[in-house]
């Protein structure tokens, strides 16, 4: 709902991107299964997908089969083609760029592989060609509206430092700033911990959709866990909240684990 005294103009921003984002997340959808969740009137819902469509980014098509009488309701798709974002996701031993267009369509990848001595400055530059190899394959008149980074590491969200990184070996890197820089792009870039994003895209288009609590756990070289409670991502006070794998479980007779602490989970 929007607020009690908007303009008009914000209302209609505040439907568009509503029912934008119910396409992105949720696939083709009917023109009346819209209109029932938005709780507009058809015409006002036509409006609106038509702006959409003249934006491209949605099309309409007839529904394949006929149900009852009456004219059917067009089907409202997502289309990939125009807006894309940047999806980078760094692991200890491999790097994966790729091009995900609107509605979640992977269009380009490309996987290469992190050597063991490869620094946050290596690793930015890495991700920077690949990403103007990736977008060299694109039309001219397409948008990359955004970049967003996994990081096996204890990330802080709001400026992408990598605070805690043993398994990369990556302590207080500014990455968010350093592919800034590497991109030479003006769009937002969001670094976040692996397990973070991960819980997230599982709400959002895996094995917990539509769930409101979800913890998911990682296993890669190393452990990571990311939490939603009541639909909200659990933080904590310092935006470490899922942070599992360096729990000390075995402190007398555990592993040395590379944080430097013995007996850690993920050891």
């Amino acid at each position: 709902m929007a607020s009690r005294g908007a303009t008009q103009d914000e209302i209609r921003r505040h439907n568009l991107s509503a029912l934008l984002r119910r396409v992105h997340v949720r696939g083709p959808l009917s023109r009346a299964e819209l209109t029932e969740w938005l709780g507009l009137n058809r015409s006002t819902v036509g409006d609106l997908v038509g702006e959409l469509v003249s934006l491209g980014l949605v099309r309409e098509d007839l529904p394949p089969h006929r149900i009852g009488a009456g004219r059917p309701s067009p089907i409202v798709r997502p289309q990939s083609a125009r807006v894309h974002v940047l999806a980078v996701d760094i692991r200890v031993e491999s790097i994966t760029v790729a091009i995900v267009g609107f509605g979640g369509t992977i269009t380009e990848r490309i996987e290469v592989e992190r050597h063991s001595d490869a620094g946050p400055a290596t690793v930015a530059g890495t991700i920077a060609r690949a990403a103007r190899e990736l977008w060299s394959r694109r039309a001219r008149n397409d948008r990359l509206i955004a970049v967003g980074v996994a990081v096996a590491g204890v990330v802080r969200r709001r400026d992408g430092l990598v605070h805690f990184g043993p398994n990369l070996g990556w302590y207080e890197v500014p990455f968010g700033r350093m592919l800034s820089d590497a991109l030479v792009r003006d769009v937002p870039i969001f670094v976040g911990n692996d397990a973070d994003v991960g819980v997230l895209g599982e709400q959002t288009r895996g094995v917990a959709a539509g769930r409101s609590d979800v913890v998911f756990i990682s296993g890669d070289v190393g452990v990571g866990g990311g939490i939603i409670i009541g639909g909200r991502p659990l933080d904590g006070a310092s935006g470490y909240g899922g942070e599992v794998g360096h729990m000390i479980v075995n402190r007398e007779n555990g592993s040395l684990c590379r944080c430097g602490a013995r007996g850690c989970w993920e050891t």
